[in-house]
């Protein structure tokens, strides 16, 4: 593992995904648990390409971050229309 990323970061985004996986968890925490882990990737990434891993093992990395990166993205956005959604805002009106 890097050392630029502390296992004491990634033991953590472990646990989250064990918390989040043992029961119901709500669509901002699932989007706050998928941002924290696709930037723990990001970091393993950045660090394998600078520390000289071979090619595939930096692509591998890039890949699974930029997966990671995806599916924050888009539980973020679902997030935010349940929040708008439970506040009664369904449409935006443009100016």
């Amino acid at each position: 593992m890097s050392e630029s990323v502390p296992a004491s970061q990634v033991s953590a985004v472990l646990a989250w995904a064990a918390r989040l996986s043992a029961g119901p968890a709500g669509t901002v925490e699932t989007a706050a648990y998928l941002t924290a882990k696709a930037a723990v990737l990001e970091r393993i990434a950045a660090d394998r390409a600078a520390g000289g891993w071979t090619p595939g093992d930096v692509a591998a990395a890039r890949q699974a971050a930029a997966r990671a990166r995806e599916s924050a993205d888009a539980a973020a956005l679902l997030a935010a229309a349940a929040l708008l959604a439970a506040a009664g805002i369904t449409a935006m009106k443009e100016d």
